[in-house]
């Protein structure tokens, strides 16, 4: 098991773009498909460039263009957080869980608990790029973030797996050991696509659905515009994704760009060209379908392909966040935060 320490970033962040293009592959599957396009999406290009998604008037209202309060990561005191290891369906699985805990995982009544919140990072991440946002929650109800199967302190997959319904078994074993009988499910890129499996599979346990800039339906990209990247991949894990995510970062913040980095090399090898593959082979529409519940998804302003989940689903609720790179609630988490509460505050 690797030795890691919890960080909490310390500087205030730029606000220029983190990445040059979104990671709907789960964070580069789609770097081949979009080399040719890179700079029709840069700023000061043609307004018919744009994001036309969010136009027509059934959908809600942009984010606020400026947050609400001073984003400085020295504000957030680091949470109070019990890691523990469980025993996933191929491994152990390290989980951030603190916060409120009082009462259960249901609302019924009420008195009863605020609903707990279950977080799942994006491809090359781990459960702590959520800490803001679990320092912020943790003041009033529990929360809680895992690190999937070959990802952060998680143990590699025993039999190799690392497909979206893979991925969704693990956070099934940590919501039921957890006893988290009844909670709201918040997925970023890669973790957008497991928790719409979870909540397809299990839609009367998810009160609440939110999906942060997320894979899109992969399955519609031609797999052999692709198989360059996969095959760079699977030669070369770390080091391919380590030059394609050195593309993402060059204009945030230092300090962002490194935590993202230094997280990527937690990543088991064999992981990453595998859950690439495998969000390839994912169409989420059918599991997203089967969940009736609410939903929300905050996304960056280029979040913008054929593919991309709220353009497949108009009535899809999308709440968009200007000003951001892929990683929305690192990059501005006051207003990231602002969008969490409200969402939450209209559940039940």
């Amino acid at each position: 098991m690797k030795s890691r320490h919890f960080r909490y970033p310390y500087r205030r962040r730029s606000h220029g773009l983190l990445w040059l293009l979104f990671g709907l592959a789960g964070m580069g599957a789609v770097a081949v498909l979009l080399a040719g396009r890179r700079r029709r999406w840069l700023p000061g290009l043609p307004e018919d460039t744009a994001e036309p998604a969010l136009a027509p008037a059934a959908r809600r209202e942009p984010a606020p263009e400026e947050p609400l309060a001073p984003e400085s990561y020295a504000e957030a005191a680091p949470p109070e957080s019990s890691p523990v290891w469980l025993a996933g369906p191929a491994g152990n699985l390290f989980v951030r869980d603190g916060g409120d805990t009082g009462g259960t995982g249901d609302t019924g009544d009420a008195g009863s608990a605020a609903l707990p919140v279950l977080f799942v990072h994006s491809l090359a991440g781990n459960g702590g790029q959520w800490a803001l946002q679990l320092d912020h929650l943790r003041r009033h109800r529990r929360a809680v973030a895992l690190d999937l199967r070959g990802h952060g302190d998680s143990d590699p997959a025993d039999d190799g797996d690392y497909s979206i319904p893979a991925f969704a078994a693990d956070v099934a074993a940590v919501a039921d050991q957890l006893d988290l009988r009844r909670f709201v499910l918040a997925g970023h890129s890669l973790g957008a696509a497991v928790a719409i499996e979870y909540a397809g599979r299990n839609p009367e346990r998810v009160a609440g659905l939110l999906l942060v800039d997320p894979n899109g339906d992969q399955t519609r990209v031609p797999r052999e515009q692709m198989e360059p990247f996969l095959t760079a991949l699977r030669t070369d894990p770390h080091r391919e994704l380590d030059s394609y995510f050195r593309q993402l970062v060059v204009h945030g913040d230092p300090d962002a760009a490194r935590w993202v980095l230094d997280d990527l090399f937690l990543t088991a090898e064999d992981a990453v060209a595998k859950a690439v593959a495998g969000s390839m082979e994912y169409a989420p529409l059918p599991a997203l379908a089967r969940y009736p519940g609410p939903k929300l998804s905050v996304i960056s302003d280029l979040n913008t392909l054929p593919f991309s989940l709220h353009r497949l689903l108009p009535d899809l609720p999308v709440r968009l966040m200007p000003g951001t790179g892929h990683w929305l609630m690192m990059d501005r988490p006051e207003a990231f935060n602002h969008l969490l509460d409200e969402f939450l505050d209209g559940l039940r």
